[in-house]
């Protein structure tokens, strides 16, 4: 995942803002359910689950479907540009599986 840059441009489609996507920290998620495996059970009951998982960047991408209360019907943000949080203003930061993403990483 390091070393790639991010090209393109936002075209709107939304999908980013319809999951709730955030970075933990592999070392945490391990010493706290003991192995991988475990967390991936763990959080798979609670609608968590466990997209990537980098051991060099000491990460693990987690995803919940909760989608943004301020994506518009047009899959427009709400707050943009006046106020867009930083963390939507830099998504996505690596690259996802996210099909009608205008982002791609090189």
């Amino acid at each position: 995942m390091s070393g790639l840059r991010r090209e393109g441009e936002c075209v709107s489609c939304g999908e980013c803002c319809r999951t709730l996507r955030i970075t933990g920290i592999l070392t945490n998620i391990v010493a706290q359910h003991g192995s991988l495996e475990s967390a991936r059970a763990y959080y798979s009951y609670r609608g968590i689950k466990i997209t990537d998982v980098s051991r060099e960047l000491n990460a693990v991408g987690l995803e919940m479907n909760i989608p943004c209360d301020k994506l518009t019907k047009d899959n427009r943000c709400a707050l943009h540009p006046d106020s867009k949080p930083l963390i939507c203003d830099r998504y996505p930061q690596f690259p996802d599986d996210i099909e009608t993403c205008g982002y791609s990483f090189k």
